[in-house]
């Protein structure tokens, strides 16, 4: 019996000691004070990523390592294939740089909206992104696609059409610009 409350208060130690590391590890979500300072400071950079995007309108992921084509989203392709060349993607990698965009852009398919993505955690059935969402101009066959842009509000939140876990959050900071966050 007294084994037993000894390995109960060791087992419990190692939870709380797990816990703390794992939440002391983890990198942090940024703060949307911290998000709308970074937007003010690098604005003008975030503006031509979404001009970039307008040019490159093919394309629905530009990532540090990687590039979704709006047909295709096999990776690794030839470079012939890649959607944009090399030297593009180096300016879209420096800006990336400059800005944290971390995980670079995203359009969705036919979408004039651009997200430009700074922070995530987690994987494909549970996690969390932050970015900034810029809302186009729908054009040639491209229109919003995004709730913000849709319902066009100061800010919002719900889930995505008629899912129970994948939701969203957002809040505009300037015209045609939201902090937007979509979580699993």
């Amino acid at each position: 019996m007294k084994y037993f409350r000894v390995f109960g208060v060791i087992a419990a130690v190692c939870v709380a000691l797990l816990t703390g590391l794992w939440w002391a590890c983890s990198p942090h979500q940024p703060s949307d004070a911290e998000l709308e300072r970074q937007f003010v400071k690098h604005r003008s950079d975030l503006d031509h990523l979404t001009q970039m995007m307008d040019e490159d309108w093919q394309m629905s992921r530009i990532a540090p390592d990687f590039t979704w084509r709006q047909d295709t989203v096999v990776w690794p392709r030839i470079e012939s294939e890649w959607g944009i060349s090399r030297e593009r993607w180096d300016d879209y990698r420096n800006i990336f740089r400059k800005v944290g965009a971390k995980d670079g852009t995203t359009r969705r398919q036919k979408s004039s909206d651009v997200i430009i993505d700074i922070w995530s955690w987690g994987i494909v059935p549970a996690g969390v992104g932050v970015g900034y969402l810029h809302c186009g101009q729908s054009r040639n066959g491209y229109s919003h696609t995004e709730e913000p842009c849709i319902e066009n509000r100061d800010s919002g939140n719900g889930m995505h059409g008629q899912s129970k876990s994948y939701g969203y959050r957002y809040r505009k900071i300037a015209p045609d610009w939201y902090i937007y966050e979509e979580f699993n």
